[in-house]
Protein backbone atom coordinates (compact mmCIF):
# COMPACT_ATOMS: atom_id res chain seq x y z
CA UNK A 1 0.00 0.00 0.00
CA UNK A 2 1.74 3.60 -0.68
CA UNK A 3 2.11 6.05 1.18
CA UNK A 4 -0.91 8.02 -0.38
CA UNK A 5 -3.61 5.34 0.17
CA UNK A 6 -2.37 4.79 4.16
CA UNK A 7 -2.91 8.54 4.43
CA UNK A 8 -6.40 8.25 2.91
CA UNK A 9 -6.88 5.12 4.91
CA UNK A 10 -7.01 7.40 7.92
CA UNK A 11 -10.45 8.47 9.38
CA UNK A 12 -11.72 11.46 8.42
CA UNK A 13 -12.18 14.32 11.65
CA UNK A 14 -14.60 16.11 10.31
CA UNK A 15 -17.15 13.30 9.82
CA UNK A 16 -19.09 11.44 12.43
CA UNK A 17 -17.73 8.26 13.72
CA UNK A 18 -17.57 4.94 11.39
CA UNK A 19 -13.82 4.70 11.56
CA UNK A 20 -11.34 4.23 8.59
CA UNK A 21 -12.52 5.18 5.16
CA UNK A 22 -10.64 5.30 1.99
CA UNK A 23 -12.87 7.30 0.00
CA UNK A 24 -16.12 9.77 1.10
CA UNK A 25 -19.38 9.35 -0.89
CA UNK A 26 -21.32 12.26 -1.86
CA UNK A 27 -24.65 12.96 0.76
CA UNK A 28 -28.00 11.37 -0.02
CA UNK A 29 -29.80 12.98 -2.85
CA UNK A 30 -26.57 14.84 -4.61
CA UNK A 31 -24.95 13.05 -7.94
CA UNK A 32 -22.54 9.90 -7.22
CA UNK A 33 -19.36 10.98 -6.43
CA UNK A 34 -16.53 9.58 -4.76
CA UNK A 35 -13.26 11.53 -3.21
CA UNK A 36 -10.64 10.51 -0.97
CA UNK A 37 -9.95 12.65 2.21
CA UNK A 38 -6.56 13.48 0.64
CA UNK A 39 -8.68 14.88 -2.25
CA UNK A 40 -10.91 17.18 -0.05
CA UNK A 41 -7.64 18.42 2.12
CA UNK A 42 -6.39 19.46 -0.84
CA UNK A 43 -9.40 21.50 -2.42
CA UNK A 44 -10.27 22.97 1.23
CA UNK A 45 -6.51 24.18 1.15
CA UNK A 46 -6.96 25.51 -2.44
CA UNK A 47 -9.83 27.36 -1.35
CA UNK A 48 -8.87 28.38 1.76
CA UNK A 49 -5.64 30.04 -0.27
CA UNK A 50 -7.98 31.85 -2.48
CA UNK A 51 -10.89 32.97 -0.64
CA UNK A 52 -9.83 33.86 2.06
CA UNK A 53 -6.99 36.44 1.45
CA UNK A 54 -9.38 38.11 -1.16
CA UNK A 55 -11.92 38.74 1.89
CA UNK A 56 -9.62 39.63 4.30
CA UNK A 57 -8.31 42.40 1.90
CA UNK A 58 -11.49 43.62 1.84
CA UNK A 59 -11.64 43.51 5.54
CA UNK A 60 -8.41 44.96 5.85
CA UNK A 61 -9.99 48.46 3.30
CA UNK A 62 -12.60 48.52 5.58
CA UNK A 63 -10.37 48.54 8.55
CA UNK A 64 -8.62 51.54 6.88
CA UNK A 65 -11.54 53.82 5.66
CA UNK A 66 -13.70 53.66 9.06
CA UNK A 67 -10.29 54.23 11.03
CA UNK A 68 -8.31 56.99 9.04
CA UNK A 69 -10.51 59.59 11.31
CA UNK A 70 -8.02 59.13 13.57
CA UNK A 71 -5.08 59.24 11.83
CA UNK A 72 -6.56 62.41 10.26
CA UNK A 73 -7.66 64.17 13.30
CA UNK A 74 -3.80 63.03 14.78
CA UNK A 75 -2.37 64.45 11.58
CA UNK A 76 -4.00 67.79 11.52
CA UNK A 77 -7.57 68.20 10.57
CA UNK A 78 -8.38 69.08 14.17
CA UNK A 79 -6.65 71.82 14.35
CA UNK A 80 -7.17 72.76 10.86
CA UNK A 81 -11.21 72.99 11.22
CA UNK A 82 -11.09 73.65 14.99
CA UNK A 83 -12.83 70.42 16.06
CA UNK A 84 -13.87 70.24 19.72
CA UNK A 85 -13.72 66.88 21.57
CA UNK A 86 -17.36 66.44 21.26
CA UNK A 87 -17.73 67.21 17.62
CA UNK A 88 -14.84 64.26 17.16
CA UNK A 89 -17.41 62.05 18.78
CA UNK A 90 -19.89 63.05 16.57
CA UNK A 91 -17.98 61.98 14.01
CA UNK A 92 -16.68 58.65 15.01
CA UNK A 93 -20.67 58.03 16.32
CA UNK A 94 -21.93 59.22 12.74
CA UNK A 95 -20.05 56.03 11.60
CA UNK A 96 -21.80 53.53 13.95
CA UNK A 97 -25.20 55.02 13.71
CA UNK A 98 -24.86 54.30 9.88
CA UNK A 99 -23.29 50.66 10.69
CA UNK A 100 -26.39 49.63 13.39
CA UNK A 101 -29.07 50.86 11.44
CA UNK A 102 -28.35 48.72 8.12
CA UNK A 103 -27.37 45.18 9.57
CA UNK A 104 -30.36 44.32 7.63
CA UNK A 105 -28.11 44.51 4.91
CA UNK A 106 -26.71 41.14 5.81
CA UNK A 107 -29.77 39.00 4.50
CA UNK A 108 -28.56 40.51 0.33
CA UNK A 109 -26.04 37.94 0.61
CA UNK A 110 -28.97 35.67 0.14
CA UNK A 111 -30.18 37.80 -2.21
CA UNK A 112 -28.39 39.19 -4.91
CA UNK A 113 -25.24 37.16 -6.42
CA UNK A 114 -22.41 37.81 -3.90
CA UNK A 115 -19.89 39.38 -6.26
CA UNK A 116 -22.32 42.05 -7.22
CA UNK A 117 -23.20 42.81 -3.63
CA UNK A 118 -19.41 43.04 -2.56
CA UNK A 119 -18.70 44.74 -5.78
CA UNK A 120 -20.62 47.32 -4.81
CA UNK A 121 -20.72 47.97 -1.33
CA UNK A 122 -16.80 48.22 -1.48
CA UNK A 123 -17.53 51.14 -4.49
CA UNK A 124 -19.20 52.98 -1.94
CA UNK A 125 -17.43 53.20 1.23
CA UNK A 126 -13.86 53.50 -0.88
CA UNK A 127 -15.85 56.82 -2.34
CA UNK A 128 -17.08 57.58 0.41
CA UNK A 129 -14.13 57.59 2.12
CA UNK A 130 -12.41 59.42 -0.55
CA UNK A 131 -14.59 62.17 -0.59
CA UNK A 132 -13.87 63.04 3.12
CA UNK A 133 -10.52 64.38 1.70
CA UNK A 134 -12.64 67.39 0.14
CA UNK A 135 -15.59 68.03 2.37
CA UNK A 136 -15.70 71.50 3.58
CA UNK A 137 -17.77 71.55 6.78
CA UNK A 138 -18.64 69.08 9.91
CA UNK A 139 -22.15 68.62 8.27
CA UNK A 140 -20.51 67.29 5.45
CA UNK A 141 -17.30 64.90 7.00
CA UNK A 142 -20.56 63.45 8.99
CA UNK A 143 -22.82 62.54 6.00
CA UNK A 144 -19.79 60.55 4.62
CA UNK A 145 -19.31 58.77 7.81
CA UNK A 146 -22.68 57.76 8.18
CA UNK A 147 -22.61 56.69 4.18
CA UNK A 148 -19.08 54.60 5.09
CA UNK A 149 -21.25 52.73 7.72
CA UNK A 150 -24.13 52.05 5.83
CA UNK A 151 -21.83 50.60 2.83
CA UNK A 152 -19.57 48.39 5.44
CA UNK A 153 -22.86 47.13 7.16
CA UNK A 154 -23.64 45.61 4.04
CA UNK A 155 -20.42 43.87 3.96
CA UNK A 156 -18.54 42.79 6.96
CA UNK A 157 -21.29 41.19 8.73
CA UNK A 158 -22.18 38.91 6.17
CA UNK A 159 -18.79 37.30 5.64
CA UNK A 160 -19.56 35.10 8.92
CA UNK A 161 -22.87 34.03 6.72
CA UNK A 162 -20.84 33.72 3.36
CA UNK A 163 -17.97 31.43 5.07
CA UNK A 164 -20.66 29.38 6.64
CA UNK A 165 -21.66 28.10 3.36
CA UNK A 166 -18.31 26.32 2.45
CA UNK A 167 -17.05 24.78 5.79
CA UNK A 168 -18.27 23.04 8.87
CA UNK A 169 -18.73 24.04 11.99
CA UNK A 170 -14.98 22.73 13.36
CA UNK A 171 -13.36 24.55 10.40
CA UNK A 172 -15.19 27.92 10.83
CA UNK A 173 -13.15 29.84 13.61
CA UNK A 174 -9.59 29.32 12.30
CA UNK A 175 -11.43 30.55 8.76
CA UNK A 176 -13.14 33.49 10.60
CA UNK A 177 -9.78 33.72 12.69
CA UNK A 178 -7.78 34.60 9.99
CA UNK A 179 -10.25 36.59 8.38
CA UNK A 180 -10.83 38.72 11.43
CA UNK A 181 -6.99 39.35 12.00
CA UNK A 182 -6.95 41.54 8.46
CA UNK A 183 -8.38 44.08 11.19
CA UNK A 184 -5.53 44.12 12.78
CA UNK A 185 -2.87 43.90 10.10
CA UNK A 186 -4.84 46.59 8.95
CA UNK A 187 -4.75 49.40 12.09
CA UNK A 188 -0.81 48.06 11.97
CA UNK A 189 -1.03 49.33 8.22
CA UNK A 190 -2.83 52.27 8.41
CA UNK A 191 -0.66 53.38 11.24
CA UNK A 192 2.86 52.85 10.11
CA UNK A 193 1.14 54.51 6.03
CA UNK A 194 0.49 57.79 7.88
CA UNK A 195 3.08 57.66 9.76
CA UNK A 196 4.77 57.78 6.28
CA UNK A 197 2.15 59.82 4.69
CA UNK A 198 2.69 62.99 7.07
CA UNK A 199 6.55 63.24 6.18
CA UNK A 200 4.95 63.94 2.78
CA UNK A 201 5.89 67.32 1.43
CA UNK A 202 3.01 68.10 -0.96
CA UNK A 203 0.67 71.34 -1.43
CA UNK A 204 -1.89 68.91 -0.16
CA UNK A 205 -2.65 69.50 3.85
CA UNK A 206 -0.93 65.51 5.37
CA UNK A 207 -4.53 64.63 6.59
CA UNK A 208 -6.15 64.97 3.17
CA UNK A 209 -3.46 63.30 1.15
CA UNK A 210 -4.04 60.31 3.75
CA UNK A 211 -7.96 60.03 3.34
CA UNK A 212 -7.57 59.70 -0.76
CA UNK A 213 -4.37 57.39 -0.18
CA UNK A 214 -5.73 55.23 2.46
CA UNK A 215 -9.39 55.21 -0.08
CA UNK A 216 -7.85 54.31 -3.34
CA UNK A 217 -7.10 50.78 -2.85
CA UNK A 218 -10.64 49.73 -2.13
CA UNK A 219 -11.97 51.47 -5.43
CA UNK A 220 -9.00 49.01 -6.85
CA UNK A 221 -9.95 45.67 -5.38
CA UNK A 222 -14.07 46.46 -6.01
CA UNK A 223 -13.78 44.99 -9.64
CA UNK A 224 -11.66 41.95 -8.29
CA UNK A 225 -13.95 41.05 -5.96
CA UNK A 226 -16.60 40.93 -8.58
CA UNK A 227 -14.64 38.60 -10.98
CA UNK A 228 -13.67 36.32 -8.18
CA UNK A 229 -15.70 35.88 -5.79
CA UNK A 230 -17.61 32.65 -5.80
CA UNK A 231 -21.25 32.93 -5.67
CA UNK A 232 -21.36 29.63 -3.73
CA UNK A 233 -19.94 26.01 -3.33
CA UNK A 234 -19.02 24.57 -6.66
CA UNK A 235 -18.57 27.83 -8.53
CA UNK A 236 -15.16 29.24 -7.82
CA UNK A 237 -13.23 30.37 -10.68
CA UNK A 238 -10.45 29.77 -8.81
CA UNK A 239 -10.94 25.93 -8.44
CA UNK A 240 -11.03 23.43 -11.34
CA UNK A 241 -14.12 21.16 -12.13
CA UNK A 242 -13.17 18.46 -9.80
CA UNK A 243 -12.00 20.58 -6.67
CA UNK A 244 -15.57 22.60 -7.25
CA UNK A 245 -17.64 19.12 -7.05
CA UNK A 246 -15.46 18.17 -3.97
CA UNK A 247 -16.15 21.31 -2.16
CA UNK A 248 -20.12 21.63 -3.30
CA UNK A 249 -20.21 17.83 -1.41
CA UNK A 250 -18.14 18.84 1.31
CA UNK A 251 -20.62 21.72 1.92
CA UNK A 252 -23.50 19.69 1.75
CA UNK A 253 -22.18 17.30 4.27
CA UNK A 254 -20.96 20.04 7.01
CA UNK A 255 -24.54 22.58 6.31
CA UNK A 256 -27.04 20.47 4.72
CA UNK A 257 -28.34 21.85 1.29
CA UNK A 258 -29.05 25.72 2.07
CA UNK A 259 -27.66 28.16 -0.12
CA UNK A 260 -30.48 28.94 -2.11
CA UNK A 261 -31.41 32.54 -2.70
CA UNK A 262 -34.76 32.51 -0.30
CA UNK A 263 -35.02 33.65 3.20
CA UNK A 264 -36.72 31.92 5.34
CA UNK A 265 -39.15 33.96 7.04
CA UNK A 266 -39.61 31.88 10.07
CA UNK A 267 -36.16 30.73 11.05
CA UNK A 268 -35.75 34.53 10.64
CA UNK A 269 -38.06 35.20 13.35
CA UNK A 270 -36.92 32.21 15.52
CA UNK A 271 -33.40 34.66 15.57
CA UNK A 272 -35.27 37.33 16.39
CA UNK A 273 -36.85 35.44 19.52
CA UNK A 274 -33.74 33.40 20.55
CA UNK A 275 -32.60 34.70 24.08
CA UNK A 276 -28.96 33.47 22.83
CA UNK A 277 -28.30 35.63 20.10
CA UNK A 278 -29.27 38.51 22.92
CA UNK A 279 -26.37 37.21 25.11
CA UNK A 280 -24.04 37.21 22.74
CA UNK A 281 -24.45 40.76 21.37
CA UNK A 282 -24.05 41.63 25.23
CA UNK A 283 -21.06 40.25 25.28
CA UNK A 284 -20.70 42.25 21.58
CA UNK A 285 -21.67 45.29 23.22
CA UNK A 286 -19.24 44.65 26.10
CA UNK A 287 -16.25 44.19 23.84
CA UNK A 288 -17.30 46.56 21.67
CA UNK A 289 -17.74 49.23 24.02
CA UNK A 290 -14.35 48.93 25.24
CA UNK A 291 -12.39 48.25 22.30
CA UNK A 292 -14.48 49.49 19.11
CA UNK A 293 -13.00 53.02 19.22
CA UNK A 294 -9.48 52.52 20.26
CA UNK A 295 -8.00 52.34 17.19
CA UNK A 296 -9.49 55.71 16.52
CA UNK A 297 -8.15 57.42 19.75
CA UNK A 298 -4.76 55.45 19.98
CA UNK A 299 -2.86 57.68 18.30
CA UNK A 300 -4.29 60.27 20.77
CA UNK A 301 -3.80 58.47 23.41
CA UNK A 302 -0.12 57.55 22.54
CA UNK A 303 0.47 61.00 21.83
CA UNK A 304 -0.82 62.52 25.34
CA UNK A 305 1.65 59.91 27.04
CA UNK A 306 4.96 62.49 25.67
CA UNK A 307 5.16 61.33 22.37
CA UNK A 308 5.28 63.35 19.17
CA UNK A 309 2.20 63.19 16.75
CA UNK A 310 4.55 61.33 13.71
CA UNK A 311 5.75 58.73 16.70
CA UNK A 312 2.12 58.54 18.08
CA UNK A 313 1.56 57.32 14.34
CA UNK A 314 4.43 55.42 14.08
CA UNK A 315 3.78 53.56 17.93
CA UNK A 316 0.52 52.62 16.96
CA UNK A 317 1.60 49.92 14.93
CA UNK A 318 2.91 47.25 16.90
CA UNK A 319 0.34 46.28 19.39
CA UNK A 320 -1.72 45.31 16.55
CA UNK A 321 1.20 42.91 14.86
CA UNK A 322 0.91 41.16 18.08
CA UNK A 323 -3.19 40.83 18.04
CA UNK A 324 -2.61 39.51 14.57
CA UNK A 325 -0.73 36.43 15.65
CA UNK A 326 -2.77 35.89 19.12
CA UNK A 327 -5.85 36.21 17.06
CA UNK A 328 -5.02 33.20 14.43
CA UNK A 329 -3.68 30.85 17.29
CA UNK A 330 -6.07 31.58 19.71
CA UNK A 331 -8.75 31.11 16.55
CA UNK A 332 -6.47 27.39 15.77
CA UNK A 333 -6.85 26.02 19.21
CA UNK A 334 -10.75 26.80 19.48
CA UNK A 335 -11.51 25.19 16.75
CA UNK A 336 -9.08 22.04 17.79
CA UNK A 337 -10.68 22.04 20.97
CA UNK A 338 -13.98 22.28 19.95
CA UNK A 339 -14.87 25.18 22.53
CA UNK A 340 -15.41 29.34 22.10
CA UNK A 341 -16.97 30.32 25.53
CA UNK A 342 -13.33 29.86 27.73
CA UNK A 343 -11.44 31.48 24.89
CA UNK A 344 -13.72 34.55 24.81
CA UNK A 345 -13.44 34.85 28.50
CA UNK A 346 -9.30 34.37 29.34
CA UNK A 347 -9.00 36.71 25.89
CA UNK A 348 -11.72 39.23 27.94
CA UNK A 349 -10.23 38.86 31.12
CA UNK A 350 -6.56 39.84 29.24
CA UNK A 351 -7.63 43.07 27.79
CA UNK A 352 -9.42 43.84 31.40
CA UNK A 353 -5.93 44.19 32.68
CA UNK A 354 -4.58 46.02 29.97
CA UNK A 355 -6.91 48.45 30.60
CA UNK A 356 -6.43 47.91 34.18
CA UNK A 357 -3.08 49.05 34.23
CA UNK A 358 -3.83 52.40 32.27
CA UNK A 359 -6.13 53.16 34.57
CA UNK A 360 -3.98 52.95 37.99
CA UNK A 361 -0.37 53.58 36.66
CA UNK A 362 1.29 56.58 35.52
CA UNK A 363 4.28 55.52 33.59
CA UNK A 364 4.44 55.77 29.97
CA UNK A 365 6.48 52.51 29.58
CA UNK A 366 3.79 50.28 31.29
CA UNK A 367 1.05 51.96 30.10
CA UNK A 368 2.64 51.75 26.53
CA UNK A 369 2.79 47.46 27.50
CA UNK A 370 -0.70 47.29 28.28
CA UNK A 371 -1.86 48.33 25.18
CA UNK A 372 -0.21 45.11 23.94
CA UNK A 373 -2.36 43.35 26.14
CA UNK A 374 -5.50 45.11 25.63
CA UNK A 375 -5.28 44.59 21.79
CA UNK A 376 -3.97 40.86 21.89
CA UNK A 377 -7.34 40.13 24.01
CA UNK A 378 -9.88 42.31 22.57
CA UNK A 379 -9.46 41.28 18.86
CA UNK A 380 -9.68 37.35 18.89
CA UNK A 381 -12.53 37.61 21.55
CA UNK A 382 -14.45 39.22 19.03
CA UNK A 383 -13.80 36.99 16.11
CA UNK A 384 -14.27 33.87 18.30
CA UNK A 385 -17.69 35.85 19.42
CA UNK A 386 -18.73 36.08 16.14
CA UNK A 387 -17.90 32.73 15.03
CA UNK A 388 -19.95 31.25 18.31
CA UNK A 389 -22.72 32.65 16.75
CA UNK A 390 -22.62 31.07 13.54
CA UNK A 391 -21.54 27.59 15.04
CA UNK A 392 -25.13 27.79 16.99
CA UNK A 393 -27.70 28.43 14.13
CA UNK A 394 -28.90 25.44 12.21
CA UNK A 395 -29.52 26.96 9.08
CA UNK A 396 -28.33 29.96 6.90
CA UNK A 397 -31.84 31.99 7.05
CA UNK A 398 -31.37 32.04 11.02
CA UNK A 399 -27.80 32.55 10.91
CA UNK A 400 -28.01 35.28 8.81
CA UNK A 401 -30.60 36.88 10.95
CA UNK A 402 -29.37 36.12 13.80
CA UNK A 403 -25.95 37.50 13.06
CA UNK A 404 -27.57 40.47 12.35
CA UNK A 405 -29.44 40.85 15.53
CA UNK A 406 -26.14 39.91 17.55
CA UNK A 407 -24.37 42.56 15.75
CA UNK A 408 -26.92 45.10 15.40
CA UNK A 409 -27.29 45.52 19.60
CA UNK A 410 -23.73 44.76 19.97
CA UNK A 411 -22.33 47.12 17.08
CA UNK A 412 -24.18 49.67 19.22
CA UNK A 413 -21.16 49.36 21.94
CA UNK A 414 -19.18 51.26 19.34
CA UNK A 415 -21.09 54.55 20.34
CA UNK A 416 -20.78 54.14 24.02
CA UNK A 417 -17.12 53.46 23.34
CA UNK A 418 -16.75 56.89 21.43
CA UNK A 419 -17.64 58.29 24.82
CA UNK A 420 -15.14 57.14 27.08
CA UNK A 421 -11.63 59.28 25.68
CA UNK A 422 -13.35 62.70 26.13
CA UNK A 423 -9.67 65.00 25.26
CA UNK A 424 -9.87 67.07 29.03
CA UNK A 425 -10.02 63.67 30.75
CA UNK A 426 -6.38 62.98 28.99
CA UNK A 427 -3.43 62.05 29.19
CA UNK A 428 -4.74 58.57 31.73
CA UNK A 429 -8.24 58.72 30.89
CA UNK A 430 -8.81 57.04 33.84
CA UNK A 431 -12.61 56.80 33.83
CA UNK A 432 -12.59 55.56 30.10
CA UNK A 433 -10.22 52.79 31.24
CA UNK A 434 -11.76 51.90 34.15
CA UNK A 435 -15.04 51.63 32.54
CA UNK A 436 -13.72 49.30 29.57
CA UNK A 437 -11.74 47.04 32.08
CA UNK A 438 -15.44 46.71 34.21
CA UNK A 439 -17.21 45.88 30.75
CA UNK A 440 -14.34 43.42 29.97
CA UNK A 441 -15.11 41.15 33.22
CA UNK A 442 -18.59 41.78 32.43
CA UNK A 443 -18.13 39.45 28.79
CA UNK A 444 -15.98 37.04 30.32
CA UNK A 445 -18.45 36.19 32.95
CA UNK A 446 -21.82 36.70 30.18
CA UNK A 447 -20.08 33.79 28.04
CA UNK A 448 -20.02 31.60 30.92
CA UNK A 449 -23.57 32.64 31.73
CA UNK A 450 -24.06 31.20 28.01
CA UNK A 451 -21.87 28.46 28.33
CA UNK A 452 -24.26 26.83 31.04
CA UNK A 453 -27.14 27.32 29.41
CA UNK A 454 -26.70 25.45 26.07
CA UNK A 455 -24.46 22.85 28.27
CA UNK A 456 -28.02 22.11 30.03
CA UNK A 457 -29.84 22.31 26.45
CA UNK A 458 -27.49 19.46 25.14
CA UNK A 459 -27.74 17.22 28.05
CA UNK A 460 -31.56 17.55 27.97
CA UNK A 461 -31.25 16.55 24.30
CA UNK A 462 -29.10 13.79 24.94
CA UNK A 463 -31.50 12.38 27.65
CA UNK A 464 -34.75 12.81 25.17
CA UNK A 465 -33.15 11.74 22.16
CA UNK A 466 -29.77 10.15 22.76
CA UNK A 467 -26.24 11.63 21.70
CA UNK A 468 -25.40 12.46 18.87
CA UNK A 469 -21.78 13.78 17.00
CA UNK A 470 -21.86 17.23 17.29
CA UNK A 471 -19.49 17.31 14.08
CA UNK A 472 -22.14 15.96 11.53
CA UNK A 473 -25.09 18.18 10.22
CA UNK A 474 -28.09 16.66 8.83
CA UNK A 475 -30.10 18.02 6.24
CA UNK A 476 -33.19 18.06 7.70
CA UNK A 477 -31.76 20.92 9.96
CA UNK A 478 -31.74 23.36 7.60
CA UNK A 479 -35.58 23.21 7.84
CA UNK A 480 -35.73 23.25 11.63
CA UNK A 481 -32.85 24.85 12.87
CA UNK A 482 -31.02 24.35 15.57
CA UNK A 483 -34.02 23.03 17.21
CA UNK A 484 -33.86 19.96 15.24
CA UNK A 485 -33.02 16.92 17.55
CA UNK A 486 -29.38 15.61 16.21
CA UNK A 487 -28.40 19.73 16.45
CA UNK A 488 -25.86 20.32 19.53
CA UNK A 489 -24.67 23.66 20.46
CA UNK A 490 -20.57 24.29 20.42
CA UNK A 491 -19.85 25.89 23.85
Amino acid sequence: MSPAQVEDNKEDPSRGEGGPQQTEEAPAGTIAAEYSTKDRNRAIRHLDFNLIPLLGALYLLTYIDRGNIGNAYTAGMGEDWGITSNQYSWIITAYYLGYIAFHGLTLMWKVVPVPIWVALMALGWGASSMLQAATTNFAGLMALRFLIGVFEAGFAPGIALFLSYFYSRSEMGLRLGIWASFATIANCFASALAYAIVHAKTGIAEWRLLLIIEGIPTIIIAPIAYIFLPRGPGQCRFLNKRENEIIRFHALRARGNDTNRTVNLKQVLAAVYDYKNYLQAAILFCLLASFGSLPVFLPSIIKDLGYSSIDAQGLSAPPYLVAFVVCIGASFLSDQVGNRSYFISALSLLSAVGYLLQALLKGSAIRYFSIYLVTAGAFPSVSLNYTWVTDNQGSSSKRGAGIAVFSMIGQAGGIAGSRFYPKEEGPYYVKGMAISAGLLFFAALLAQVLRLLMAWENKRRDAAYGPVDNREVLDEVRDSGDDHPSFRFIL
